[in-house]
């Protein structure tokens, strides 16, 4: 079939030790294209946004200068009307943004939210045996300067590429077994921004109690020492029902069920049936995710990238930029037998990662359009893994297994990885 022989094709382009001059030659093309197309769009940022750029780390400049100075961060009247979400342990670990003008902010913002979205490609990339500079980060790279979730994170300059960083430095780190260290990258993540919470159960599922104490310890310790020094951070408590009951106002750019149902009309009961659909879908595609994929690797980043999804879609908030902590999943295509060489994870990346049909196909806007199709694409990831892993599942207690089964089941399914 020609779809076997392409992924064939790319799999010895991108897999071998000893590269060819195609391949350098690829490889160069595309890191000379990446280079040229993430300069453009930094440069259209700039030039579209003006003093408007990087809203969202502006906003965290503002609160931490407030914190600075002793004031109070999540007071709307200190920080100018912004509204400032995140745990008071961000403001400790986000303190140097503080030291900058806005102008500094906005503009060195840019550049480290380009930075470290590369960094979390070429991490990723090693973290699946592939070369740090190589042919896969080559093309991820150049790809993922045109997904929307991207060019959103370019202009909000949003902490989630932080996030989407440390989730790769996790996957590196497991893999190699540090699970120590991976705990620590995990908790800081957490510090920041909650958005990896899921991440927790990885540990539990591979039975390393203490790298999970790490992970919990860290923003715990830092949140305790935080609410000892920031002024009044008990205003926190007050700003999380904007983000835990996202309706109304902005409902158009969250992919959660709760705003897709919102955006199409459907009634309460229907999502919420669809929410706990999702649920049950996630814990079932995340343990035949974890106890039958046999690359380390693919095992990882596949059981947290589905539990991700349930969260993201039964949760109440999934913003566009989210999408960026699923970019690992898409790189496992380059793993033969990984659920995303299928067709249908093609298509599910593709929606996720902006490539959705025009708004008029369900008579929506530019943004709610985007923000349905990107859950249906999370969907449609989920559902892959799910019938992928549960008829390898049915295959195998349908009969005892061949020897050739037997050798491609994962080595050890105590937690280790390697």
């Amino acid at each position: 079939m020609p779809g076997a022989a392409i992924r064939g094709r790319w799999h010895s382009l991108t897999a071998g030790r000893s590269p060819s001059r195609l391949t350098l030659a690829a490889t160069v093309f595309f890191w000379m294209a990446s280079a040229l197309s993430w300069t453009l769009s930094c440069l259209r940022v700039d030039h579209r946004f003006g003093s408007g750029m990087g809203r969202d780390l502006v906003t965290v400049w503002r609160a931490e200068r407030v914190f600075a100075h002793g004031g109070q961060p999540y007071s709307l009247v200190a920080t100018g009307h912004r509204v400032y979400l995140y745990p008071p342990s961000s403001l400790l670990v986000l303190r140097p943004v503080a030291l900058l003008s806005v102008h500094e902010t906005q503009i060195l913002g840019l550049v480290a939210t380009a930075a470290l979205a590369w960094a979390t490609v070429m991490v990723t990339s090693a973290a699946l045996r592939r070369s740090w500079w190589g042919l896969t980060s080559a093309v991820a790279v150049f790809a993922l300067g045109w997904a929307q979730p991207m060019v959103a994170e370019l202009s909000l300059e949003n902490v989630t590429v932080l996030c989407a960083l440390g989730l790769a430095a996790f996957y590196l780190l497991t893999t190699r077994g540090h699970f120590i260290a991976a705990g620590a990258v995990i908790g800081l993540s957490l510090s920041i921004k909650p958005l990896l919470l899921p991440v927790l159960v990885v540990f539990l599922l591979a039975r390393k109690g203490r790298a999970l104490g790490i992970a919990i310890v860290v923003p715990a310790v830092l949140n305790a020492i935080a609410f000892a020094v920031v002024s009044h951070p008990n205003q926190v408590w007050s700003k999380l029902p904007s983000l835990l009951e996202r309706s109304g106002i902005g409902v158009e750019l969250n992919s959660a069920w709760v705003g897709v149902g919102h955006v199409l009309g459907l009634p309460g009961f229907v999502t919420i049936l669809i929410r706990i659909v999702t649920v049950a879908l996630a814990v079932a595609g995340a343990w035949w995710s974890w106890r039958q994929l046999t690359d380390p690797a693919t095992r990882l980043v596949t059981t947290t990238s589905v539990l991700l999804i349930g969260t993201f879609l039964a949760g109440t908030l999934s913003e566009n930029h989210f999408m960026l902590t699923l970019v690992p999943l898409a790189m496992t295509v380059v793993v033969p037998g990984a659920p995303m060489r299928r067709t249908t994870g093609a298509i599910g990346i593709l929606l996720v990662m902006g490539l959705t049909p025009p708004g008029s196909l369900l008579g929506l806007n530019s943004e709610a359009n985007l923000s349905a199709f990107g859950a249906f694409g999370m969907a449609l990831l989920l559902v892959t893994i799910v019938v992928v892993l549960g008829r390898q599942h049915l295959q195998v207690a349908g009969g005892p297994a061949t020897p050739a089964e037997l050798s491609a089941r994962p080595k050890a399914l105590d937690g280790t990885l390697a």
